[in-house]
């Protein structure tokens, strides 16, 4: 046995998180087409209004779930670019884009890129700025990734992803600024996570999963066992 062992976070943190290799060339295919992002949506982006966002997602998309996944995957990596100068700007996008993504039809039709917009989103919510500037906002953010993350056709495609999306989630709305911003936001979290350590797909997924969503409620240390089983999912090829 390891003669320390890490708290979740810092378990979490060393394990390297990646999404299964079609989700990173999904991934890498929506940064690619960041370029040839449709005229209406990139106003929509640019005016920072997370309503107006999704409307042209449904509207461009015709309201086809892969191709909605596909354009707030767009709207996601402009997100990600717009952090360090309209961090307001980027934390609407990131909401609009994991609003989308926390659809039922977009999950049953590409619950990897779901996942890679949750993954996104939550870490442009924790980002410090962000919440300075939209504290709620970030809480929204948060909510959406939470519902994503714990969905059971969501967490078998990278379940360590998941539980980053999580842990990050639950850390960032119960923080004291967040749940003054957004005090219903910790409550929406804790019920998605509680849920999701009793789901039996979700434990078929990964079996110590139920230990881990609890020790990410009670900010508890990780026991030894499930930390070298995260840890070597994580680090895995």
């Amino acid at each position: 046995m390891r003669p320390l062992i890490l708290c979740l976070t810092s378990a979490l943190a060393l394990a390297v998180v990646s999404l299964p290799a079609h989700a990173q060339q999904a991934a890498g295919q929506n940064r690619a087409g960041a370029q040839a992002m449709p005229p209406a949506l990139q106003a929509a982006v640019l005016s920072g209004n997370s309503a107006a966002i999704q409307r042209a997602i449904t509207t461009l998309s015709q309201g086809n779930p892969a191709a909605m996944a596909s354009l707030a995957g767009q709207v996601m990596t402009a997100a990600e670019g717009m952090v360090a100068t309209n961090p307001t700007a980027a934390a609407a996008a990131a909401a609009s884009a994991s609003t989308i993504a926390a659809q039922p039809a977009v999950i049953a039709a590409a619950p990897q890129s779901a996942l890679s917009l949750v993954v996104s989103a939550n870490r442009i919510a924790t980002n410090p700025v962000v919440q300075q500037v939209a504290p709620a906002v970030s809480a929204a953010i948060s909510v959406s990734a939470t519902q994503v993350a714990s969905n059971p056709q969501v967490f078998q495609v990278a379940p360590t992803a998941a539980l980053q999306v999580m842990s990050d989630a639950y850390n960032s709305v119960s923080s004291p600024a967040i749940a003054a911003a957004a005090p219903n936001a910790v409550q929406s979290v804790t019920a998605s996570l509680t849920q999701a350590s009793a789901n039996p797909q979700i434990a078929a997924a990964m079996a110590e999963s139920g230990q881990v969503i609890t020790a990410i409620l009670t900010k508890q240390p990780l026991p030894a066992s499930v930390q070298d089983s995260i840890v070597a999912r994580g680090t895995a090829s």
